[in-house]
């Protein structure tokens, strides 16, 4: 079969479409023809070599994806094959023709939602929601802060926050359309972080008293200031960072002098030591779809053999949503 290989670590020009081995599933897995899969954050740090603990070159790219299960490991439960069905990997491989996952990470596609909504569905809603309920512990009405809202993890984030109850959602995003998107999804004080500082925006927004629960994925000097604008007994989730680098400005004294807790989620993490977390997160997020109250977004489609240039276009920041390629 074909897999999207990064052949060495490097720019998107170091990924090829190679024969590869079919995968056999074990017990426990499906075997999914892949329709589409979506590009991560995550898939171009891999790509990269930036990523902690990632592959070692070469290897097939890719965590999310959506197919029709086509076979299955010994003992192994599931929806009858020909379902189609949403879901990430433990591990990279979402982007070839056939992939095999456990069974108990993939879900049929809710009515309604095309193969582009559904790729690019499992990593951003899985890793929001357990940013926001298992560790950020929101309650309702609650302010809460997202960052680089107008991306795969950040749409999910300002949706789900709005479905379990938040009170002011405050979001930055680098464009004035970008925001009119995350306005429609729920957000209600919108920040350009290009042209205006997020902070006082964050403190006026909340009375001076500062965002409950902030909700960050980027790293840097976005993680330093973010510290300037939580609450009393706040909580800060980092699931990420896109900038490649960390804050400078955390101070051990920053804990304790406003009693708020720092938190870190990677969906692969629990997939790997804890994989029983998962489910739960899984049950909680089908509800919600079935709600309709989320509106998956896609911000760019492109076909297989334009793999190289979707990598570039999440690179840019061009995308408001999730980067799908369909197979």
């Amino acid at each position: 079969m074909k897999g999207l290989v990064v052949t060495e670590y490097g720019e998107p020009d170091v990924l090829q479409w190679e024969d590869v081995p079919e995968p056999e599933p074990a017990a426990g897995e499906l075997l999914i023809r892949v329709r589409a899969f979506a590009i991560n954050w995550a898939d171009l740090l891999q790509r990269a070599g930036r990523y902690p603990g990632g592959p070692e070159a070469p290897f097939v790219s890719g965590h999310d994806l959506v197919g029709e299960g086509v076979g299955r490991g010994p003992g192994t439960d599931g929806p009858p094959d020909g379902t189609r069905v949403f879901g990430f990997l433990g591990r990279n491989g979402a982007a070839a023709e056939l992939a095999t996952a456990p069974a108990k990470w993939f879900y049929p596609v809710p009515e309604g939602l095309s193969d582009e909504e559904a790729a690019g569905l499992a990593a951003p809603y899985l890793t929001a929601d357990a940013a926001i309920v298992d560790l950020g512990r929101l309650q309702a009405g609650e302010a809460v802060l997202v960052h680089a809202a107008a991306g795969g993890y950040g749409s999910a984030a300002v949706q789900l926050a709005r479905y379990y109850g938040a009170g002011t959602i405050i979001a930055t995003a680098g464009s004035d359309d970008k925001l009119e998107r995350v306005r429609s999804w729920g957000a209600d004080v919108l920040v350009n972080y290009r042209t205006h500082d997020f902070v006082p925006a964050a403190l006026e927004a909340t009375d001076g008293r500062g965002v409950d629960l902030i909700l960050e994925s980027v790293g840097g000097d976005v993680l330093g200031a973010s510290f300037d604008c939580i609450a009393p007994l706040g909580r800060l989730i980092s699931v990420g960072a896109s900038a490649g680098s960390s804050s400078k400005r955390f101070r051990l004294h920053t804990l304790f002098e406003k009693g708020i807790l720092v938190g870190g989620f990677t969906l692969g993490l629990w997939a790997q030591h804890h994989p029983e977390l998962i489910e739960p997160i899984g049950e909680r997020l089908m509800e919600a779809l079935e709600s309709g109250q989320l509106q998956p977004a896609v911000g760019g489609v492109f076909t297989r053999d334009q793999s190289v240039e979707a990598h570039r276009f999440l690179g840019d920041r061009r995308s408001v949503g999730r980067t799908v390629v369909v197979m």
